[in-house]
């Protein structure tokens, strides 16, 4: 391969950006979260229909279920490439972000919740506009558009 060829085929190709690479990383931490909370329930089931909780054991699955499966195909999505990936990103962080906040207003005990708004306002207050610049950047745009590499 000539100097030449080798400088078109590097160029050609277009590397994951390190924005890109953490946010995949950290979506597939907080799916791998979610999944977890999945198989707890499932195998505390009986414990959990017998406590006075204000949700079934039934949602707190689904919940874990929902964000697990599609917190895992959005990290690979993000990984390879994928044209959808980014857009798919921004609403799902949106999407999670309200039931994030619907669920700690509906389920948490008063007391709780006056403990911990602040901090989970403050995480997303700079967590969802951190999403939103990292997939709107111009290198994770040109990533998503015109990866040969990615697997369609």
């Amino acid at each position: 391969m000539s100097q030449n060829e080798h400088t078109a085929d590097k160029s050609q190709r277009q590397s994951r950006p390190r924005n890109i690479t953490v946010l995949s990383i950290f979506v597939l931490l907080i799916s791998l979260f979610h999944l977890l909370k999945l198989s707890q329930v499932i195998t505390q089931w009986e414990m959990l229909s017998a406590l006075p909780i204000t949700v079934s054991p039934f949602y707190l699955a689904a919940d874990g279920f929902v964000w697990g499966i599609s917190g895992l195909i959005l990290s690979w999505s993000l990984w390879t490439g994928q044209a959808w990936a980014a857009k798919t990103g921004l609403v799902l962080a949106l999407l999670f972000t309200g039931a994030f906040w619907i669920d700690l207003i509906w389920i948490s005990e008063a007391e709780q919740l006056q403990t911990r708004w602040l901090i989970n306002l403050v995480f997303t207050i700079l967590g969802l506009p951190a999403v939103f610049l990292s997939l709107n950047l111009t290198n994770s745009r040109v990533f998503f558009s015109g990866n040969p590499a990615k697997i369609n």
